[in-house]
């Protein structure tokens, strides 16, 4: 592999197998996620914690992405976000195995901050590499990448059930996800491209990449755009059920109706970005979400609790996840071409979007608690729209352009 550029086959055309080996590791990330979820009931019964003792232990993971996600710039910088993620994959495995032997509060707190921290890490890295890989490609691809994420936490979603109704220790879960998910990305990862070269010049990478100059408005419309996922995540269903009147299994359709049209989304957002470019597309997606949610929130008001609220409030969550859906892997695309390193920021850009994700259902609960859930839900709308406002009117030098029209 040249270190004056990409490896090509054929013609000049990046490998496939750089492509794979990028939409691999995004998938066997979210599926080490998704595996642990359905697991937690479990947990909080074996370990005899309260609501409110396993709600401060779910913040560790979080807290731990942050302390990882503004050093990964450096370290990619410094060895390559090719390399750097290969080493991530296997650290995200082994902070896994942790949890499962944690015998109380404490000690399971100090595994989700380790796999906070590992998972953040690998975050930042491998897009880093996607961002170079997409640069190679000349088209998007993050986007579809981000789809791949939520189809791999779907994925560890059903086998990390499956594990729990049949009884199947945690250790042996993640052991067993994560030997498969080591043998499948790491002989792809030799396919990991090169970052492009940096200019003898150019200053040197930040060791803490916080978000600076025209990474401001991204990163400001990345918290914007977590924010909204993380509070519909966990207020979607308690609004549902207790302003709008839904029975008990159709609480979860809001959530579940945003992760399958964001997944949707991003699995065509590509050639939605490459035909309409980032910018565009983002301003439009956005503001279309937001527009969607308020007309579903203000169909389900006046419809007053009963089946017909539930489904306008459904459908606007559909729409919130559909708008929402290719914004934020064309933030990171936007970052990555932003400056002479990409990783770095990637790891500012992706640091406010964490940050908004870990704020968000707390924004949301103190304004319920100052006004009324159905009144605070519309923050929820005001804020998917930011993304509208902060994106910079001038394109980026190296981004993706628009797909040219063919001649006649």
């Amino acid at each position: 592999m040249s270190a004056a550029g990409p490896r090509t086959t054929g013609a000049g055309s990046p490998p496939r197998a750089s492509r794979l080996a990028v939409a691999a590791t995004f998938a066997a990330n979210g599926s080490l996620f998704g595996s642990w979820t359905p697991r937690i009931p479990e947990v909080k019964a074996a370990l005899g914690l309260s609501d409110g003792v396993l709600g401060l232990t779910l913040l560790a993971p979080g807290v731990g992405s942050l302390v990882t996600l503004p050093l990964t710039g450096w370290v990619a910088a410094r060895w390559g976000s090719g390399r750097t993620t290969r080493v991530a994959v296997v650290l995200l495995v082994a902070s896994a195995l942790p949890i499962a032997l944690a015998g109380g509060a404490a000690t399971l707190g100090a595994a989700l901050f380790g796999f906070g921290m590992a998972m953040g890490g690998l975050d930042a890295l491998m897009n880093a590499q996607g961002v170079t890989v997409e640069r190679a490609y000349g088209r998007s691809l993050l986007a579809s990448f981000h789809a791949l994420f939520s189809l791999g936490a779907l994925a560890g979603a059903v086998v990390g059930s499956l594990a729990a109704a049949r009884e199947v220790p945690l250790l042996g879960q993640f052991v067993v996800l994560g030997a498969v998910s080591l043998a499948v990305v790491l002989p792809l990862s030799s396919a990991f491209l090169p970052d492009p070269p940096v200019p003898e010049d150019a200053p040197p990478a930040p060791v803490i990449a916080l978000p600076r100059g025209p990474l401001v408005p991204l990163a400001v419309a990345a918290f914007a755009v977590l924010l909204a996922e993380g509070a519909t995540a966990d207020w979607s269903a308690v609004l549902l059920r207790e302003s709008f009147g839904a029975e008990a299994v159709a609480a979860g359709a809001a959530f579940a109706a945003f992760s399958a049209t964001m997944t949707l989304g991003r699995i065509v957002g590509d050639r939605v970005l490459t035909r309409l470019g980032r910018r565009r597309a983002i301003r439009w997606f956005a503001g279309c979400g937001a527009a969607g949610l308020a007309a579903g929130l203000a169909f389900a008001g006046a419809s007053g609790p009963g089946p017909a609220a539930t489904v306008g409030a459904v459908s606007g969550f559909a729409l919130l996840g559909a708008g929402i859906s290719v914004v934020f892997p064309a933030l990171i695309a936007e970052a990555g071409r932003t400056g002479v390193r990409a990783a770095p920021a990637v790891a500012a850009v992706s640091t406010g979007g964490y940050v908004g994700f870990l704020v968000g259902p707390s924004a949301i609960g103190g304004l319920a608690q100052l006004t009324a859930l159905p009144v605070a839900v519309w923050f929820i709308v005001l804020i998917a729209a930011v993304p509208c406002l902060c994106v910079p009117s001038r394109a980026a030098a190296g981004g993706v352009a628009r797909r040219p029209r063919p001649a006649p």
